[in-house]
């Protein structure tokens, strides 16, 4: 998708078995999951609020699409640590470790073992926040038919998550939060993404470049699967 390194079907396929069959030559087994990135994966796209995000995912409150490409991913885990039977059994401990808490836990854990201050977690809200936190409006009623991620991501880095250039400095606190994605109804004047800046002048940019990565059309697009496929030693599975 456009959010892609391989942003074709086949050529994304084509990396994916070629990754497998490395690991396999190492003496591994390797499975290889193809998601959609034709449009950001969750509704935030900067640091501290895809931390926030990745929280809320753990504590049972994130976007449902972050939610099961999170719960497959750890479904294969486990199948490939052996510590489940098949994908069945181990896709219904890891929602039961999602749902009951235990997984939200463990990552405290991991965070605390690292000399992280878990009172950040606990509490999202004593993330610094951007100054300006600014709507991006629809010009056109209608429906969100696709998100050019690629686009979305540079204007975060216009923001100032990311660097243009080796020296730049990060603001953590910066970022986009989409209010629409694929599929989703809109109104003229209605916000599609929330823009969160420190400078006005980064914010402009942004918000162009934010803009253009929407298409509105007058249909509801044809919504593709999130995990579009999985390579394995033993072949691939194809389900976009």
């Amino acid at each position: 998708g456009s959010g892609a390194f391989m942003k074709e079907i086949e050529e994304a396929f084509k990396l994916a078995r070629i990754m497998v069959e490395i690991g396999v030559q190492a003496g591994r087994e390797v499975i290889a999951v193809l998601s959609d990135m034709d449009q950001p994966l969750g509704c935030t796209v900067g640091n501290a609020l895809e931390v926030k995000e990745a929280v809320a995912t753990l504590q049972g409150q994130g976007p449902p699409d972050l939610e099961e490409l999170s719960l497959t991913l750890a479904a294969y885990m486990l199948v490939l640590g052996e510590k489940a039977p098949t994908l069945t059994a181990a896709h219904s401990q890891v929602e039961e470790m999602l749902r009951s808490g235990a997984g939200w836990q463990k990552f405290r854990e991991m965070v605390a073992a690292q000399g992280g201050d878990v009172a950040y977690l606990d509490d999202p809200g004593k993330y610094r926040c951007a100054e300006l936190q600014v709507p991006v409006l629809a010009g056109e009623t209608g429906y969100v038919m696709a998100i050019d991620a690629e686009k979305v991501g540079l204007a975060a880095m216009r923001l100032g998550s990311g660097r243009e250039k080796a020296g730049d400095k990060i603001d953590h606190s910066v970022g986009v939060v989409l209010c629409k994605k694929r599929g989703d109804q809109v109104a003229a004047g209605e916000s599609l993404a929330i823009l969160h800046a420190n400078d006005s002048y980064r914010l402009a940019a942004a918000r162009d470049l934010l803009l253009s990565s929407y298409h509105i059309g007058t249909q509801p697009p044809s919504l593709k699967p999130l995990i579009m496929g999985v390579v394995t030693r033993d072949g691939e599975q194809r389900w976009a």
